[in-house]
């Protein structure tokens, strides 16, 4: 399955910032929070991960038509022993929601030398490799998990052929001298819902192994996730899937039991997410260059292809985009202008 030619837009990062700013602040938000909201896409696209990215503009206009989001709502943060905090979202966006907990687990875990930080009833969470990145930008370590509702149950068990967990990913990041932190974001299954999604619109396949059907069988084709019934994604690890379950379980741990959850509620919405945060001396960095660097070091098996750490690949996409304009699929660019449409104070920027 080719990509039409007209499959996507690009658009300058200013302008597409600036539209996607003003439409959410037209659907409620405040300046500060569409801010920190729209940034967070941002740096997801220019990292090249794009299901994480722009993509999610008109699926958060539609959440706050249908009051899955409030877009005025804070975190609200409680104390629930040394090192440990609860976070009620409040139906918030997942970014600002989430950047409230990082910053809680780095102030706890500064307090204590580790910490906890659980939270539940938040919009889409978005890239959680962003907020372990902030907990290592602090200099500790961050661990971030994040699990779904009933509603993203995308991802079959083991063995199984229909959805019974969201994509459970898991992130870590350390922090690196004179460098990016060392960083890792990854679902729990063959690939994220978002890709998918992605791929869909763009009329694309989706990777071999990554779908079954509503019948159960093998398919590359995006659209049979979304079919009714729908489709399921499988665990991560294929033929040893067994070991993407294990890791999607720990993370349903984490972030849904611990924070009082029950994994097959039907009334549960919105995201949760669970962050850890350990402290680390101030050497620890140093140490993390080194052993970045000797494992860098390996010689390649292909000499064009030189063996990378953790987060380089997406922090090379971001130097090579620098002020470039990112691509947004075109289901998505119509979806937006449309969102736009009749409001004077919101124009649409040329594409180009």
């Amino acid at each position: 399955m080719s990509a039409p030619e007209s499959s996507e837009v690009r658009v300058a990062q200013s302008a597409l910032r600036r539209f996607s700013c003003e439409l959410l602040i037209g659907a409620g938000a405040s300046a500060s929070h569409a801010d920190i909201v729209v940034d967070h896409l941002l740096e997801a696209d220019s990292m090249g991960l794009r299901s994480h990215g722009f993509m999610r503009v008109p699926q958060y206009l539609a959440e706050i038509a249908s009051a899955e989001i409030d877009p005025a709502a804070a975190a609200a943060i409680a104390s629930t022993a040394p090192g440990r905090a609860e976070v009620d979202g409040g139906r918030g966006f997942g970014q600002v929601v989430g950047s409230a907990m990082a910053d809680e687990a780095i102030r706890l875990a500064a307090q204590t030398g580790v910490s906890f930080v659980a939270g539940r009833h938040m919009g889409h969470a978005g890239r959680i490799g962003a907020y372990a990145e902030r907990i290592a930008r602090s200099g500790a370590v961050g661990i971030v998990v994040c699990s779904g509702p009933r509603s993203g149950h995308w991802v079959a068990p083991y063995g199984g052929r229909q959805g019974r967990i969201s994509t459970n990913p898991i992130a870590f990041a350390a922090p690196s001298s004179g460098r990016p932190p060392i960083s890792a974001d990854f679902s729990t299954s063959v690939s994220p819902e978002g890709v998918i999604r992605s791929l869909m619109h763009r009329g694309l396949a989706a990777p071999q192994g990554a779908l079954r059907d509503n019948a159960g069988m093998e398919t590359e084709d995006p659209a049979a996730l979304y079919a009714n019934p729908r489709g399921a994604i499988q665990p991560l690890g294929g033929a040893v899937g067994y070991r993407g379950t294990a890791l999607a379980i720990l993370v349903e741990v984490l972030a849904a039991l611990l924070a009082k959850d029950e994994t097959d509620d039907p009334a549960r919405i919105g995201s949760n997410l669970a962050m850890i945060a350990i402290a680390a001396a101030a050497a620890f960095a140093e140490r993390a260059r080194r052993m970045a660097d000797y494992v860098r070091d390996c010689p390649p098996i292909d000499a064009t292809r030189p063996v990378m750490i953790p987060g380089e690949r997406e922090h090379a996409n971001q130097r090579r985009l620098g002020e470039g304009a990112i691509a947004v699929d075109r289901p998505t660019w119509v979806a937006m202008c449309a969102a736009a449409a009749g409001r004077i104070e919101i124009p649409t920027p040329l594409p180009g």
